[in-house]
């Protein structure tokens, strides 16, 4: 019975993965609007109500496409092994390196994302929760800095958040390095000398 179980168990997630590996092909190379659930069970081999059970919708499986690459990339390890860091500027300065080395993982699926959330409400909360949780993440580094007399003049914690956050936002770092063509999983190393008129890390 629990081999059983356990077999059940692992061909569920096995059929997981399989649909979000179809799923992030097809809204790579088609986007979300033409992204049809027909096309991506077939092509993971499943019919469409297998996703409407493992993702209830459209929708549900974009959000899970975008939760399955962050876990897959080790964003959320990454950014707590940064916070862990004792000394502020050397946190911080892991924690923008951590988001350039995320940003460089997928970023054709990352365009088809951001772009999406532009022009669509619905995914325009997906995407605008994760970013939350990024920003809310940028803010608890920014204030050790500030509680280590680290900001420069004028910014406080909320005015250095912003910029932090925009600059190690996905569309500056991919504006930057194609104009560079820099690859952006070490656009670190750029983006550091810029932040350090928002910061001090030396």
């Amino acid at each position: 019975m629990v081999r059983e179980t356990g077999l059940r168990a692992a061909n569920v997630q096995r059929t997981r993965r399989g649909i979000l590996d179809a799923a992030r092909r097809h809204l790579v190379a088609s986007g979300y609007h033409r992204l049809s659930l027909e096309d991506v069970a077939a092509d993971a081999g499943v019919t469409r109500v297998t996703i409407y059970r493992h993702f209830e919708s459209k929708l549900g499986l974009l959000d899970a496409v975008g939760e399955d690459l962050a876990q897959r990339s080790g964003l959320v390890a990454g950014m707590r092994e940064a916070a862990g860091i004792g000394d502020p500027a050397a946190a911080f300065t892991a924690m923008v390196g951590e988001l350039c080395r995320f940003w460089g993982t997928d970023p054709e699926l990352l365009r088809r994302l951001i772009s999406l959330s532009a022009v669509d409400p619905e995914a325009h909360q997906v995407v605008a929760g994760r970013e939350d949780w990024r920003l809310r993440r940028i803010g608890g580094f920014v204030r050790r800095l500030a509680d280590a007399g680290r900001l420069q003049e004028p910014f406080g914690v909320r005015q250095a958040t912003v910029v932090v956050g925009t600059v190690t936002g996905f569309p500056a770092c991919d504006e930057i390095a194609t104009r560079l063509r820099a690859d952006l999983t070490g656009l670190g190393r750029t983006l550091l000398p810029l932040l350090g008129s928002v910061v001090r890390l030396d």
